[in-house]
């Protein structure tokens, strides 16, 4: 296994630095990640080779490795495959870590370092060569990466063997059991056989067709996962979301469709909840995939296949490229998470959004008048706020490369078209809110004033005094996030309206008062119910941000949206002394009329 110095054109990057990426684009960047996961798996043979702990009940690593050298002598494209499959990218950097002592390892290391001799029997079988090598039996069955899941009658064995004679017959063995695998066609079921299923979807000549992955014991990144086999209504209910989002995706011309089919290479589905948005995850270890907690109405599985695509692309091109020194410590606000994040995340964000903004930007010109379109323009207004927020601070606290102030600079021109695009009053003044929302909450959340300074106010407030023309100095302290709901109430006021008009005013499922006054435009009627929350629970950080949000213009609401959480905090200071609880409305009056 050999390969060579990674040339980057100016055409691939200048085409990512728009935002977009067309499929030449990508596979230069491929190239790279398959170099990459050629040494991460070179690496970890030579560590297993010395670790005392392996290879256990398993030949040496060697002999798979040399199995991987005959199938790419017969079939390069048989391991490429193997090497560039998302869940073998997962396991390598999980087991390299295991192996080195730097993650605890779910099961003993000779059964985690047994999926190289996995891979090795799939890259073989690709490659049409006979061959026999010990493979570990985890979950009931042996999982053949990229391949299929083999089920064994009896699983209480550790090792079987997977074997292709020179005729072509191939089976799992286990014992006195044997699984007969497909001659052809892995992705059809067979008995005692589940295949990787592929979704497919197709429109103007742009074909995705990407696995949906609920076998793969590394298919989720973020922990291991036996298989889960969906049933026939839940296979068929994603491909048929999955058809008509690729219609989506393939239609816009904002970002490369081409580019985006390349990137995804397996789609995961995953339980985790998100809100207000449907979860979808990517990740620089498992370049190509996809996670997503179901099949999710057409247009944000489109968004989100186009979002999780930058991401992928852009993962990969750091690889190749620096762009940006350091940048890995958590500290600074993304107008997206409500966690503080590193300037690397900000960046990546910052370019997955970009590509979201130019989907929504193309899709609220297609789509047909009414709340399909009146969605696109709230999310087009929303994205490209987020992005420009994003941008900023990247530009201010980053260190960037050369290559990266560059990169950043393209992204900034295409952003610029989009920011002066005109977007109806509703839609706009929404998505400006939610931005402002965000980071109120954010800094209420994670900024802690300097105690000092904060007992100065607190005396010159209890004393009737000036307010201090410094506001208080502040550090990061992460804390836990809590969702805020008025972001799934803004896109109700756009997707369903009469739905968001008749929502229930009482009982546990009804939305709070104010935050569906400010939803529906009724300024007044929200200010007076975020007075109210207050009232009831000084530190309801969601309420005090909706003051902020609906105050008109004067001292309080400038202090509240210069420094949040310098009044919150004057506010709990005074409260903590001597019981009495200032009114926030006019604390924050006072403390304004010092900014």
């Amino acid at each position: 296994m050999t390969d060579s110095r990674h040339h980057l054109s100016a055409e691939c990057f200048t085409e990512l630095a728009a935002g977009s990426g067309s499929a030449s684009s990508v596979a230069e960047l491929t190239s790279g990640q398959r170099s990459r996961a050629m040494l991460l798996l070179r690496a970890l043979v030579d560590v297993a080779a010395a670790h005392p702990a392996l290879p256990g009940p398993l030949p040496p690593a060697g002999e798979a490795w040399r199995l991987l050298i005959r199938a790419e002598r017969r079939s390069p494209a048989a391991v490429e495959r193997l090497l560039l499959h998302p869940q073998t990218g997962v396991w390598l950097s999980r087991c390299l870590r295991q192996l080195r002592g730097q993650e605890p390892a779910d099961a003993p290391l000779w059964s985690e370092t047994g999926y190289l001799y996995a891979v090795a029997a799939s890259a073989a079988l690709l490659a049409g060569i006979d061959f026999r090598i010990a493979v570990v039996v985890c979950d009931g069955g042996v999982m053949l990466p990229a391949l299929g899941f083999a089920l064994l009658p009896d699983p209480a064995t550790d090792l079987a063997e997977v074997v292709r004679t020179a005729e072509g017959t191939a089976a799992v063995v286990a014992g006195p059991h044997t699984v007969p695998l497909p001659a052809s066609g892995f992705a059809e079921d067979h008995p005692g056989w589940r295949g990787l299923r592929r979704l497919h979807g197709e429109h103007r000549g742009h074909v995705c067709s990407p696995f949906l992955d609920d076998v793969d014991p590394y298919r989720d990144f973020f922990r291991r996962r036996p298989p889960d086999r969906l049933g026939d209504d839940a296979w068929k209910r994603w491909q048929e979301r999955f058809a008509g989002a690729w219609r989506l995706v393939a239609e816009q011309r904002n970002v490369d469709p081409s580019g985006v089919a390349a990137c995804v290479a397996s789609v995961v589905p995953v339980p985790y909840a998100a809100q207000p948005e449907p979860f979808s995850a990517s990740s620089p270890e498992a370049h190509g995939c996809v996670l997503m907690n179901g099949p999710v109405d057409e247009p944000d599985l489109a968004a989100a296949l186009v979002h999780e695509a930058q991401h992928i692309k852009l993962s990969a091109l750091m690889d190749l490229v620096p762009l940006i020194e350091g940048g890995r410590e958590e500290a600074h606000h993304a107008p997206w998470r409500l966690d503080p994040r590193p300037l690397r995340g900000l960046l990546q964000g910052v370019y997955a959004f970009l590509g979201m903004t130019g989907f929504w930007q193309d899709r609220r010109h297609r789509a047909e008048d009414g709340p399909a379109r009146d969605t696109a323009a709230f999310e087009f207004a929303l994205r490209r706020e987020q992005t420009a927020h994003g941008l900023k601070t990247l530009r201010t606290h980053a260190e960037l490369t050369p290559l990266g102030r560059s990169f950043l600079d393209q992204v900034a021109e295409r952003l610029a078209d989009w920011l002066a695009e005109p977007v109806p009053s509703a839609p706009r003044r929404l998505a400006a809110d939610l931005v402002l929302d965000h980071r109120l909450v954010y800094r209420m959340r994670h900024l802690r004033p300097d105690p000092e300074q904060l007992a100065g106010w607190a005396r010159a407030w209890r004393t009737r005094g000036t307010p201090p023309r410094e506001l208080p100095r502040t550090s990061v302290e992460p804390a836990p996030a809590e969702t805020v709901p008025r972001a799934a109430l803004a896109r109700l006021r756009f997707a369903d309206p009469e739905r968001l008009r008749g929502q229930p005013r009482h009982g546990d499922d009804a939305p709070d008062g104010a935050d569906l006054a400010w939803a529906t435009g009724d300024r007044a009627a929200a200010l007076r119910g975020y007075r109210g929350r207050v009232a009831r629970d000084p530190d309801d950080v969601a309420a005090w941000a909706g003051l902020a949000l609906t105050l008109p213009d004067g001292a309080a609401r400038t202090a509240l949206l210069r420094a949040p959480e310098a009044v919150l905090a004057v506010h709990r200071a005074l409260r903590d002394a001597d019981g009495a609880v200032p009114d926030p409305v006019s604390l924050a009056t006072w403390i304004g009329t010092a900014l």
